[in-house]
Formats: C-alpha cells, sequence, structure tokens
C-alpha cells in the first residue's frame, strides 16, 4: 500500500511540469500571445516594455518557459497587465468560492444519483426503474444554463425564495478567514452569514448537481444490477442476510470504485466547468473568473487560472487513486498489479 501510494506522489511533480508546460505553449502559440495583447492594449509604452522585460517576452519561449515555471515554484504567479494586482490574490479570493460551490453540488448529486441508482437497480424494469433513468438521462441532456434561468425565472423571480445571484448578501457582514463563507460563519457563530451564503449556492449547486447525479444514477445502477447477480450475493441471501445488509454491506460496497472514480472525475470538472454556470448566476468563482480575464485579454490570470484548476483536478485524481487502497483489498494484498 505505501509503495503504491509513494509511486502516485513521485507522479504528481512530473505531471503537473508537464502540463505547465501544455498550458504555457499553447496559450502562446494561440490566440493568448502576450505580446500581440500588449500591443492592441495600446498602453502606456514604459509599462508595456517594463512587462514585457518582466515576462522575458524578447527570449527564445523555451527560456521564457524556464523563467515562467522558477516563477511559480516560488508561489509568483505574475500579475495582471491591465490592474498590477497579483494574480495569485484574486485566485486566492475566488477559489474558495468555486470549492465551496463545487462541495455542495457534489454532495446534491450523491446523493440524488446513488440513492436513485440503488433504487433502480432494486426494482428494474418497473415505474420507479424508468422514472430514475429518465432523470439520469434528463441530468446529462439538459444544458446547464438552461436549467440555470429557469432555475432563476420560477425561485428567485417568479416566488422570490431563492437570491438571484452573488455569494452572500451584502448586507451581512462576514469576516472572513478562510474564504470558506460557511466555515467562517460557523466558527464566528454568525449563522445569519452561513445562511445567505448557503441560500445564494443553492441554485447554481442544484445546476451543476444535476448532471453529476445523472451520471452517478446511471453507473450506480449498472454496477448494482451486474453485482446482485453475483454468487456471493446468493450465497449471503441463502445465508440468512437481510435484504438491507445484503444491499448495504455486500453489493453497495463492492460498487464503490466505480462511484469514488465517477465522483473523483466530476469533482475536478466542476472545479473547471462551473464556467457557464457560475457567469448565469453571476457567482464570483474561478469560473467567471477565467471568463472574465479572457473577455478582457488579461494573458497572466487566464494562464494562472487554467494551471491551478488544472493542478486542482490532478490532485483530486490523486487522491481518488489513494482512496482506491482503502476502499477495495485487493489493492492492499497486492492481489491486483498496482502500477
Amino acid at each position: 500500500m505505501s509503495t503504491y501510494i509513494a509511486k502516485r506522489l513521485l507522479q504528481l511533480p512530473l505531471l503537473l511540469i508537464v502540463v505547465s508546460a501544455i498550458i504555457f505553449f499553447s496559450l502562446r502559440l494561440g490566440p493568448f500571445n502576450p505580446e500581440e495583447l500588449l500591443a492592441q492594449a495600446g498602453g502606456d509604452p514604459e509599462k508595456i516594455a517594463e512587462i514585457s522585460d518582466t515576462w522575458g517576452l524578447g527570449e527564445p519561449l523555451p527560456f521564457q518557459y524556464v523563467r515562467y515555471l522558477g516563477s511559480v515554484l516560488q508561489g509568483d504567479l505574475g500579475r495582471g497587465f491591465f490592474d498590477g494586482q497579483p494574480v495569485s490574490d484574486v485566485i486566492l479570493e475566488r477559489l474558495p468560492a468555486t470549492v465551496e460551490l463545487t462541495v455542495l453540488a457534489m454532495i446534491i448529486g450523491t446523493f440524488l444519483g446513488v440513492g436513485l441508482g440503488v433504487l433502480s437497480a432494486l426494482k428494474p424494469d418497473s415505474v420507479l426503474d424508468t422514472l430514475a433513468r429518465s432523470f439520469g438521462l434528463a441530468g446529462i441532456s439538459l444544458p446547464g444554463f438552461w436549467v440555470g434561468l429557469m432555475l432563476i425565472s420560477l425561485l428567485a423571480v417568479k416566488l422570490q425564495w431563492l437570491p438571484v445571484g452573488g455569494r452572500v448578501d451584502s448586507r451581512i457582514d462576514i469576516q472572513s478567514r478562510t474564504g470558506f463563507y460557511v466555515i467562517d460563519g460557523l466558527v464566528a457563530g454568525n449563522f445569519e452569514a452561513v445562511g445567505s451564503a448557503l441560500s445564494h449556492m443553492i441554485m447554481p449547486a442544484g445546476v451543476l448537481g444535476l448532471f453529476v447525479a445523472g451520471f452517478l444514477a446511471r453507473i450506480t445502477r449498472a454496477s448494482m444490477l451486474e453485482t446482485l447477480g453475483q454468487e456471493y450475493i446468493r450465497t449471503a441471501r441463502a445465508k440468512g442476510a437481510g435484504s438491507r445488509d445484503v444491499i448495504l454491506r455486500h453489493a453497495l460496497r463492492n460498487v464503490l470504485l466505480p462511484i469514488v472514480t465517477i465522483m473523483g472525475l466530476q469533482f475536478g470538472l466542476l472545479l473547471g466547468g462551473a464556467a457557464v454556470t457560475e457567469t448565469v448566476f453571476s457567482y464570483p468563482g474561478m469560473g467567471k473568473l477565467l471568463i472574465d480575464a479572457i473577455k478582457t485579454n488579461d494573458f497572466p490570470q487566464v494562464q494562472a487560472s487554467i494551471l491551478v484548476l488544472a493542478t486542482v483536478y490532478i490532485v483530486v485524481n490523486l487522491v481518488v487513486d489513494v482512496l482506491y487502497v482503502f476502499i477495495d483489498p485487493r489493492l492492499r494484498s497486492g492481489e491486483w498489479k498496482m502500477g
């Protein structure tokens, strides 16, 4: 087990370097060439010369990349072209908002998806099964921006149950220490802030959670149907195990691997793929930050945001790989070859 975890940890730096190189060269060879953006900005020539010197834009691309990688390793992601603000400060302000939103979306999606998948597998070809499969298909098929607009129209505009957008009510004074408003509110005993933060997240989290639930429902149903037909399940029933024990202790435990895999992938995808949802709900997270940076051609912000999101995605998948060891005893015993 320790060897397996050590291998995954040793792969992490190499993966991050490869990802940083892909992001660096693809952006400079694409529409976000920093030299062209500086020329189009038409700003102060002295400021342009200063930025060009800081980024080493006159040097060959390989030398620029080495300079960039050295800065990143020191925690310097650069400064915005137009406001001069450190990019890392903006990301540290926005990233907790997206993580908080993604966690709530995963909680909603997991409960809905796994619950419906299990119920559907227990009663195949029934009305419940048909409804669950229809829900799963709708979850992965309906465009998130359309679902978001419909929720805003119904819950925010017509019924006025939830706020239209933002992250917290402007009238609430919240002392943010971690950047996670729900945690900060709970620590400070400010339950009004906690309620406001959750009310602002519930609609965008619901839209993202619906997408996750659609995938999980289909994967859980297929895995449960296969597992329930296995010989050890029939043996457990023959030994007098109750339906609840058969489902929870035997069947569901053995379908955790595909469920955890999908959850890990979806968590990473939501972090970077929530841009449309965050824009629809004016939610100040990483997705909206990236969209705004693209609109304003703020090259350093675009580059840093993509790098941070890619890094989080890699780390999440590393955590999923490590969880496999604890979920499946065959990995711990070495029955499976661990690559």
